[in-house]
């Protein structure tokens, strides 16, 4: 059975590539298409609208488990302004208070936002070791 939460595996190793980050942090697993809505291969962030404030975190570190050969875990580091200048693109919960960003996980378009159909362009956040 495939793990339902990999936080604490992902901040554990984030720590070892980043051991002193002080900005916000998030992480998903990796749904394969039988476990996402939009039946393809995708990372799913939930991020809360108060971390979405660039006077608190200047990035934003979205860590995705791999699906790929190599490390466990891949890592963008997103200005905080890049969000909030592409809000629109998002699909956003005022009620919980979150913002939400469905990255494809497909080779084709790869980090690509694809919940609301922008197909906004992360790929260029995603950080090298």
């Amino acid at each position: 059975m495939a793990k339902t939460n990999i936080r604490q595996e992902a901040l554990d190793w984030f720590k070892t590539k980043q051991p002193t980050i002080d900005e916000a942090i998030l992480t998903s697993k990796f749904y394969t298409s039988q476990d996402s809505w939009s039946k393809s291969r995708v990372w799913f962030f939930q991020i809360p609208l108060d971390v979405v404030n660039p006077k608190r975190f200047k990035y934003l570190y979205l860590i995705c488990e791999n699906h790929l050969k190599g490390e466990p875990f891949l890592y963008l580091k997103v200005p905080t302004f890049f969000i909030l200048k592409n809000e629109k693109s998002f699909e956003l919960d005022q009620k919980k208070k979150v913002l939400r960003l469905y990255f494809s996980a497909e080779a084709v378009d790869m980090f690509k936002e694809i919940r609301k159909s922008s197909n906004l362009d992360f790929s260029s956040f995603v950080q090298q070791e």
